[in-house]
């Protein structure tokens, strides 16, 4: 079955909309790590404020007492749908927090994610960005959206070698993929690289990140006649 068509809602599972609870009613989501220590997320509202509260605290064991890593605050007024959950999004079997801002009409959202460092009972911002998603592929960061009823823009970034943020300065690929729109045409993925301003087309030797281009099939047409600077 193709990636695309499978349900993986990594923003939405497991988080509870703070903006839905009473005044001052904190939720609570507890998630153990690969490792064997847990994760405690809690998020309160406060209305008279305006501002939803969220801490993430991490504990060694089941016993051992919570260290805080990251506290946020939002706008209730500007992020209503806001607030965050715990997931693993790079498979390093570790949870990060995801920070939800805003979600489209479709299945894409803005969010941020923080990546999680107990030894140093800190946290840092990983990405942000609007997608639907975020996942390692050979070791590359790959996002993943949907631009259309019938397409979809996977991008892919270089993964950092140090705890640092990912930006567009480590974009390296862009991948548009359009289905069969009519159910006669065959799908198209056209790679692009940046340069400059714009894009060119390019090639793309990796067979996992070129699998990306099956998302509508294996009978797919890579690189169809583009014009330059066209992502």
């Amino acid at each position: 079955m193709p990636f695309l068509l499978l349900t993986a809602v990594l923003l939405i599972q497991g988080s509870a909309l703070a903006s839905d609870q009473p005044a001052d009613q904190p939720t609570v989501v507890q998630k153990r790590n690969a490792d064997g220590s847990w994760l405690k997320l809690t998020q309160r509202v406060d209305r008279a404020r305006d501002r939803r509260l969220i801490r993430v605290e991490h504990s060694r064991s089941a016993t051992a007492p919570y260290v805080t890593l990251l506290q946020r605050s939002q706008s209730l007024s500007d992020y209503p749908a806001g607030g965050g959950s715990l997931e693993e999004m790079d498979g390093d079997g570790q949870l990060d927090y995801v920070e939800r801002l805003y979600c489209g009409a479709g299945p894409n959202c803005q969010a941020r994610i923080f990546r999680l460092n107990p030894e140093q009972q800190s946290a840092y911002q990983l990405f942000e960005g609007f997608f639907f998603l975020f996942r390692s592929v050979d070791g590359h960061v790959v996002t993943s959206r949907r631009s259309s009823c019938c397409s979809w823009t996977h991008d892919i970034y270089r993964k950092p070698s140090e705890p640092r943020s990912i930006t567009e300065q480590d974009l390296i690929y862009s991948l548009y993929l359009k289905g069969p729109v009519d159910g006669h045409t065959t799908p198209t993925c056209r790679i692009s690289r940046p340069e400059g301003d714009g894009w060119t087309p390019a090639e793309l030797s990796n067979p996992r990140l070129l699998k990306l281009c099956e998302g509508y099939g294996t009978n797919v047409v890579i690189n169809p006649v583009q014009a330059r600077n066209q992502r």
